[in-house]
């Protein structure tokens, strides 16, 4: 592998670690904050929304500027963004600096995937391509329980400097050893729409809604786990997913070449659904060893069909319009990072109204909402194809 591919995986690695890292942190940085736990929550809400926004808009805006000195800037802005998040007094700034480290996020990920192309031969862009998204995926796996242990074993805010570190590590990165690439030219907004038709749209609404189920639970996964074992480090926990959806993305690939996208995502939104109720019903156990055991169970297992169905989903959308991919996958990570604030949201709201207990049940039901919306999508998509 090109060891310069190595610099963007970095880069990649710590966005994906201080997307999810927070959940691990939430407790601990409502407490400090002297908020709610469903106020905590909106943070993942700011950054999600911030970057679901920014990715399609300043990758408009920044179309013609060298792709090098973006990297370099926004990375540098994301590093920045983070130290201040370590030192912040009062919540509102916290939200700020989040926003701010999302919108250098949504910059950032889009270009290294761009650069991964330009620095390896045509016959090697997929493996390129597929090593930068790796590193979100490692950044849940390895990234978001370490940063959990750091917030736990010190303070939330040496997690954020941990992820400004690295984040400077990379900026080095980029400025040494990256050379000058030149930009290809792209599509702008109005090219982007065309030939984004119904069932399109329809299928990100599945993503919304999906992703909005899951996150609901992800969000507020400390004290929802807290609440069943009595256990406050939740970074096995959050480990054990990290490799359930690692497995997932492996398993929702295969599956979806041998038996098609629509099967494999609908196996994914129905095994997803029953793992994410799994969560309300095992808070009507007592704290015990037992206990431990079922969640760490369910743990593992939920990130399969959660991650699994992501293959398929993008499969499908490909399919749709297959001549503007980049157009349909730029809009499906926009839907994704929707869905993951508007989870966090609505996960609030439930618990706010009720409890943590019910916040398992609403992401199941949520779930099956998209089941039933693709199952009718893919029947209108197999009608227009005949």
């Amino acid at each position: 592998m090109n060891y310069r591919l190595l610099i963007l995986v970095l880069g990649t690695f710590i966005i994906g670690t201080d997307d999810f890292v927070i959940a691990g942190l939430l407790p601990h940085i409502a407490n400090d904050m002297n908020v709610t736990i469903a106020a905590a929550g909106q943070l993942v809400t700011a950054f999600a929304i911030a970057y679901a926004v920014g990715a399609p808009l300043f990758g408009t805006l920044t179309m013609n500027f060298p792709l090098k000195s973006l990297l370099i800037i926004s990375m540098l802005v994301f590093a920045i963004a983070n130290a201040l998040s370590a030192i912040v007094t009062s919540f509102e700034i916290l939200l700020f600096t989040r926003i701010l480290a999302a919108l250098a996020a949504a910059i950032f990920t889009p270009l290294a995937m761009t650069a991964s192309a330009s620095l390896v031969s045509d016959k090697m862009r997929g493996k390129a391509l597929s090593f930068i998204l790796a590193g979100i995926t490692v950044g849940l796996v390895l990234g978001a329980p370490i940063g959990t242990w750091i917030g736990n074993a010190l303070t939330w805010r040496y997690s954020f400097i941990f992820v400004s570190v690295v984040s400077f590590i990379t900026v080095i990165g980029v400025l040494l050893f990256l050379p000058k690439i030149e930009r290809e030219a792209e599509l702008t907004i109005r090219e982007r729409l065309k030939g984004f038709n119904k069932i399109i749209l329809l299928t990100l609404c599945v993503s919304v809604i999906g992703t909005t189920g899951g996150f609901m639970t992800y969000t507020y996964i400390a004290p929802i786990i807290t609440e069943i074992t009595n256990v406050d480090n939740i970074s096995v926990f959050l480990m054990l997913f990290g490799i359930g959806a690692l497995f997932g993305n492996l398993v929702g690939g295969y599956f979806t070449d041998k038996i098609g996208a629509p099967k494999t995502l609908k196996l994914s939104l129905g095994g997803f659904a029953i793992l994410l109720a799994a969560f309300s019903f095992l808070s009507l156990l007592n704290p015990s060893a037992l206990a431990i055991v079922m969640v760490s169970i369910v743990a593992i297992l939920w990130g399969i069909p959660g991650f699994g169905m992501n293959p398929a989903l993008n499969t499908f959308l490909i399919s749709l319009n297959p001549k503007q991919a980049q157009m349909v996958l730029s809009f499906s990570a926009s839907a994704l990072y929707m869905g993951i604030g508007l989870g966090a949201f609505v996960g609030g709201g439930v618990i706010s109204i009720s409890s943590v207990n019910y916040v398992g049940l609403g992401s199941g039901v949520l779930v099956l909402i998209a089941l039933v919306l693709f199952t009718f999508v893919n029947r209108v998509a197999n009608k227009s194809r005949v």
